[in-house]
Parts: structure tokens; C-alpha cells; sequence
């Protein structure tokens, strides 16, 4: 039986979030201004996720894929294409304290056909305050807590064990309207690597 290789020894390419996303600017030929103006956020902020300093939310890292032109799997990407047991508290996270909302990506990165996320959120947090939209159709399943979706014009309300299933290039976002810390998963179907 093979040994798994440790996650830190196996990657070439930048590994942190802030490293892929710096160098991905310098590539493009962006400054930090410029690719905040791009995403609709500050520079400061561009310059705290380049740094490890911050974690964007789900959908700033959204738009910051598409300002970049790649996929957002891009800035979790190993070299290894290897499957990997990945532990709770070795799997890559965005943790946006300021807002509230952790996201635990489960899904390898490089299994890039489906994202599959465990979010927990505080209550009164969201996935931001404007809708978002991005290719693929989502499913979302609540483990605790209460949990307001829009879609479009519409509003729905899920509460433990309820799922639902829709187009994710239809505007949406979530809140959390509870009094509770809200667990719920998303998973949502993506193109394959290279497309």
C-alpha cells in the first residue's frame, strides 16, 4: 500500500490562497487597485487575502476567479492528482470572521466537477448582500439551524434536514435569520478542469 504524502511536500505551485491569487495579478498585469476595482471591493482587502491576512467570502473569491478568468477551484489546486484523505483540520478553509461565515471546502480541488462546501454562519450573517450567480446547479442540505434562501424574487425558508435543489446562474444568496449558529453543506456541479 502506498504511503500518503503529506500535503506540504507535494505541491510546486503557490499554496496559500493569497500566494496563487498575488501571483495570478502579477501575471495579468493587474495592481491591486485595478483588480479591486474589477471585484467591487477595497484594496486593502485584496492586499490582506494576498498577505494571509484575510479571508475573502465565498463571493468575493467568486469574483475575483472571474475578474482572473480561472475557475475558483484554481486557488485550492494541488499538483498531486492522487486521491487523498483529508482530515477536519486539514482541509482548506475560508474563514471570515468579520462577517461571520466559515467555509470548509470537503471536495478535493482537484476533482474539479463538483464543489462541495460546509458552511457555518452566525446568526444575522449571509453570503453578502447582493445576490450571486455562477454556472452549475446547487444543492444545499441543513445539519442545524434555520436558513433563508433568495432566488431570484423568491424567498425560501430551510430548517434541519430540509434540501434544495436549483440553477446556480440564478441570482441567489443566503441568510442566516435564526438565533442559532447555522451548519449547512452546498454542492455544486462545476466544469471539468481545463474547460
Amino acid at each position: 500500500m502506498k504511503t500518503p504524502k503529506r500535503a506540504e511536500s507535494r505541491r510546486h505551485a503557490p499554496t496559500s490562497v493569497g500566494a496563487r491569487l498575488r501571483q495570478l495579478r502579477l501575471q495579468r498585469g493587474l495592481s491591486i487597485v485595478q483588480l479591486a476595482r474589477q471585484v467591487d471591493v477595497t484594496g486593502g482587502l485584496i492586499s490582506q487575502v494576498e498577505n494571509d491576512q484575510a479571508d475573502p467570502s465565498l463571493t468575493t473569491l467568486r469574483k475575483i476567479a472571474h475578474a482572473l478568468d480561472v475557475p475558483i477551484f484554481y486557488f485550492f489546486l494541488s499538483e498531486d492528482t492522487e486521491p487523498e484523505v483529508r482530515s477536519a483540520h486539514n482541509r482548506y478553509m475560508l474563514d471570515s470572521r468579520e462577517q461571520g461565515v466559515r467555509h470548509e471546502f470537503i471536495s478535493d480541488p482537484n476533482e474539479a466537477t463538483i464543489e462541495f462546501t460546509m458552511i457555518e454562519a452566525q446568526p444575522g450573517s449571509s453570503s453578502g448582500l447582493e445576490q450571486d450567480s455562477h454556472p452549475g446547479t446547487e444543492c444545499a442540505l441543513v445539519l442545524q439551524g434555520r436558513v433563508v434562501l433568495e432566488i431570484d424574487d423568491r424567498f425560501y425558508e430551510l430548517k434541519k434536514n430540509d434540501s434544495i435543489t436549483f440553477d446556480s446562474l440564478r441570482p441567489h444568496r443566503w441568510v442566516n435569520q435564526g438565533r442559532t449558529v447555522l451548519k449547512f453543506v452546498s454542492v455544486t456541479s462545476c466544469s471539468p478542469r481545463g474547460n
